[in-house]
């Protein structure tokens, strides 16, 4: 025994000095533009363009990945030139970075910065957190070009323990413009976040690539903090396959890294099984809900095959989007309908809100409507908005939207048989100047908006004037709509859709606050919006330990994916079944969600049904105000 052991203690070590052996760093080829090794200076290697430094108080050490690197604290970084360096058509760009941060990433950190030309002009950033909005906080934004929403973000870093967090990781971007623009960001040989947007035009460089803060921008000072390593940009965009092969061609130990990655998902799903209680009956007792955001139920033929599948995958919560900014999704009296769907209500002879929930009811299946509370499509209902509301946005800070949002939802909820109602978009959407947004703010303060909005406090986040005035306008929104629909159903469920903000997190700017709601008894779930492959459970763990009620967070999981030319198509199920397995295992409480109905697959329902959703299950509500 102990002559094997030895024996496969060598064949290990001799894998890896061969994988070591063959890994190298990254080399010109016909693509490349620019290529950086840090070993011996901070100049270009290889640049297209021009290949100096400027040095802001970077440091040179010899600890790199391959070599030399650069060490980035605070008030440090470089920069270079992007003519000839740097393609904004199509490209990618790659480096390595080992983080000096702690664990969880709470703090904001800027890797690289650039200024973009136009009208109005715009930024490229990579930002761990944000600085506009603490709504950022955790995350890691890629920002291609802010003018033309070309940006994606993830929680990967914010998941790592401290060892993971402080080892050297390989991040890569990669973009192009056209009529299919799209943008990724690699971590690791691993897309975690990506875009897609049609006919896009992206902005040109107006200065240098900074490197190690976001001084580009008009008073950046948030530092990398940590080490940067052979950075290379290249003239095309390079695929998931080509991405993951540079990073198995520069990482030995790549396999035990990617494995690692996934530890997360696969020891919880290892360990035991949960056991949910239940009825007198011996019925099971889970809310499993899904979220809808298209119309297919405002058809009447449609709604027994909406049931019908709802029923076949095991969800016995279902919530129909039925304001989407735009008008009602269904003849509603005293409301102006969505007028692309306008002819088709007059035709109706049946009300189809009142046939999905007697049909759903019949089938134990529980409605919540959703509304996107502040959101606006199109042109509609001019008199809630003024210059300065945030784009795509009615103005919150009006009374008279508050009044006319509320009334819609609690109208519902009077005149239909619910069980609950969703708040999604319960912000502001930004920072309104108009004004009577100016007026309101001056009458309530004694201050000017945009003085206040500059000052922060010591820790960088935002005016608490600037954030308890977004607060309230949105807390009166979400504490009426509790209260006055709880008068109407006292069992009503009243669910939000959001970011929870765990204790210590910087406050959101936008009005966003949902664990003072719970704490308050408005609300009793916040679906936490995560829907890539990776979920963010260290960020509500955070929140969930944080909260006098835990049990009202769930994390809302999504079953799509984009494909590398933008498409959007069905996750595997069986990740679908494991990512609800995980959630279920990991946090008990209200039970589990779903985005989005559309992507809804046969192969999705099999493996939820051969899984999780093995039996079938009443809904189940632990309210906060109990």
């Amino acid at each position: 025994m102990l002559r094997f052991m030895l024996a496969a203690c060598v064949a290990v070590l001799l894998t890896h000095a061969a994988a070591l052996a063959q890994s190298s760093p990254p080399q010109v080829d016909d693509h490349t533009l620019f290529l950086a090794h840090f070993n011996e200076g901070f100049d270009a290697d290889y640049a297209a363009g021009d290949p100096a430094a400027e040095v802001n108080g970077a440091e040179l050490v010899a600890e790199g990945k391959w070599g030399g690197a650069v060490r980035f604290g605070d008030g440090q970084d470089l920069s270079f030139d992007t003519a000839g360096n740097l393609d904004m058509a199509a490209g990618t760009l790659m480096f390595w970075f080992k983080p000096d941060w702690q664990s969880g990433a709470p703090n904001s950190h800027a890797l690289l910065s650039m200024n973009l030309d136009g009208d109005p002009p715009g930024y490229f950033v990579l930002s761990q957190g944000w600085w506009e909005s603490s709504g950022g906080v955790g995350r890691m934004y890629f920002v291609l070009d802010n003018q033309s929403y070309m940006h994606c973000s993830t929680q990967a870093w914010s998941n790592m323990d401290a060892e993971e967090l402080g080892r050297w990781h390989h991040v890569a971007l990669t973009w192009t413009e056209g009529a299919r623009g799209v943008m990724a960001l690699y971590l690791d040989g691993d897309r975690v976040a990506y875009n897609a947007r049609p006919n896009i035009t992206l902005r040109r460089p107006a200065g240098r690539l900074i490197v190690g803060s976001d001084r580009a921008q008009t008073g950046g000072q948030r530092w990398a903090d940590g080490l940067l390593d052979e950075l290379v940009i290249y003239d095309r965009t390079m695929s998931d396959a080509e991405v993951a092969e540079i990073f198995r061609a520069q990482e030995p130990d790549w396999e035990a890294i990617q494995a690692r990655r996934r530890a997360w998902l696969t020891d919880v799903l290892a360990g035991p099984a949960p056991v949910l209680a239940r009825d007198e009956q011996g019925r099971m007792l889970e809310s499993r809900t899904l979220l809808d955001e298209g119309t297919s139920w405002n058809t009447p033929e449609n709604i027994p095959g909406i049931v019908a599948k709802l029923k076949r995958a095991g969800f016995n919560v279902y919530i129909p989007c039925i304001w989407h900014g735009r008008g009602t999704r269904w003849a509603f009296e005293g409301y102006p309908p969505d007028p692309r769907m306008a002819e088709n209500f007059e035709a109706m002879e049946v009300d189809p809100l009142a046939l999905l929930i007697e049909q759903c009811h019949a089938a134990g299946i529980e409605v919540h409507p959703w509304f996107c509370v502040t959101k606006r499509q199109g042109e509609i209902l001019p008199e809630f908005t003024e210059e300065g509301t945030p784009g795509k946005f009615f103005d919150a800070h009006r009374p008279e939207f508050r009044d006319f949002i509320v009334g819609l939802m609690t109208d519902v909820i009077e005149r239909y048989d619910v069980d609950g109602v969703n708040l999604d978009y319960i912000r502001t959407g930004g920072r309104c100047s108009g004004p009577l947004c100016q007026a309101e703010y001056r009458e309530q303060f004694g201050t000017e908006m945009a003085e206040d909005a500059k000052l922060t406090t010591a820790e960088g986040w935002a005016n608490p004037k600037i954030v308890q005035w977004q607060d309230e306008c949105i807390a009166d929104i979400v504490s009426r709509v509790a209260m006055e629909g709880r008068a109407i159903r006292p069992e009503l469920i009243v669910s939000v859709d959001g970011h929870p903000h765990a204790p210590g997190d910087p406050p959101d700017a936008n009005g966003r606050n949902e664990m003072p709601w719970v704490d308050a008894g408005w609300v009793d779930v916040v679906f936490a919006m995560d829907y890539s492959r990776e979920l963010s459970w260290l960020r509500l763990d955070r929140v969930r330990e944080g909260s006098a009620h835990p049990e009202a967070f769930v994390e809302l999981c999504g079953n799509y994916e984009r494909t590398e030319t933008g498409h959007v198509v069905p996750r595997g199920g069986e990740l679908v079944a494991q990512q609800i397995e995980f959630c279920r295992r990991k946090w008990p409480g209200n039970g589990v969600a779903l985005y989005l109905w559309s992507m809804l697959s046969d192969e999705q329902i099999e493996a939820l049904r051969a899984g999780p959703f093995a039996e079938d299950a009443l809904p189940n509500w632990i309210r906060s105000g109990e």
